[in-house]
């Protein structure tokens, strides 16, 4: 089965309370932007970005639904393997989208043990590939190791992201200017799409462009990076920066 990572920046527009004379609370058109993200299950590329478009634009109450305008969605293809201590395995979509709505299952994405604080490309850089867990845990830095989950009874599932390069910077203002009639890449581009999105949500990791997408199931999030460096080490894609986050929503193309 195919998956699909998806993350959007956008637009909301609702009616919301707002503050108002003598204390007095008012309805008001409010704007706002985010960015979510979701794995839809199932089905080809285009069915599953329809699928997460309509997933995340359902609206939270029939009195006041919401208008989202669409201003970025990246995507990137799910790698076909689960990737586990015990070495890649077949991912079973229903039962991992049950675990993740099960209360008991379900541990809170900003548990500190997990180990989302960690900058990764520090404590693992890419070519540095220990030889098991135990050597992996000695060679981090006391103040790292100490603060993550270290039982193997104990894991979670990660999504590690494998980041696009950045393009090169914006030619410097100096540069001497096109001639008359030649235009620029600006202008055969038109205006950019995102320039209204906030700066806060189109920096964000998550709205970069990915190569591809790993779900790992690790006990912390060095661990996790340091399965896919093992699997992704003799790929065109061994070095590329990569981002460790939360499994997000599993969407079921329907």
């Amino acid at each position: 089965m195919n998956a699909y990572l998806f993350s959007a920046g956008y637009t909301t527009m609702a009616v919301a309370p707002a503050p108002g004379r003598g204390g007095q609370t008012v309805n008001t058109l409010q704007a706002w932007d985010g960015c979510s993200s979701g794995i839809v299950c199932g089905g080809d590329a285009e069915q599953a970005r329809k699928r997460f478009e309509a997933w995340l634009c359902q609206p939270p109450s029939a009195e006041n639904p919401n208008e989202i305008t669409f201003k970025k969605i990246v995507a990137a293809q799910l790698i076909a393997d689960l990737l586990t201590e015990s070495g890649p395995q077949p991912p079973d979509w229903p039962q991992l989208g049950r675990q993740m709505t099960d209360p008991d299952q379900c541990v809170p994405a900003d548990d500190f043990e997990q180990g989302y604080w960690v900058d990764i490309h520090q404590a693992l850089p890419p070519g540095k590939i220990s030889f098991d867990v135990d050597s992996l845990k000695r060679d981090l830095a006391e103040d790292i190791r100490s603060g993550l989950n270290w039982s193997p009874d104990k894991q979670f599932l990660f999504l590690v992201t494998v980041l696009s390069p950045l393009p090169p910077p914006p030619v410097p203002a100096d540069e001497p200017e096109p001639a008359v009639g030649a235009g620029s890449m600006e202008d055969e581009a038109g205006p950019d799409p995102n320039a209204d999105l906030d700066v806060y949500v189109t920096s964000l990791p998550e709205m970069r462009d990915k190569e591809t997408v790993a779900l790992v199931k690790a006990r912390n999030s060095v661990v996790a990076a340091w399965l896919w460096h093992k699997y992704a080490a003799d790929t065109p894609v061994a070095r590329n920066e990569i981002f460790v986050s939360p499994c997000c929503t599993l969407i079921p193309v329907e």
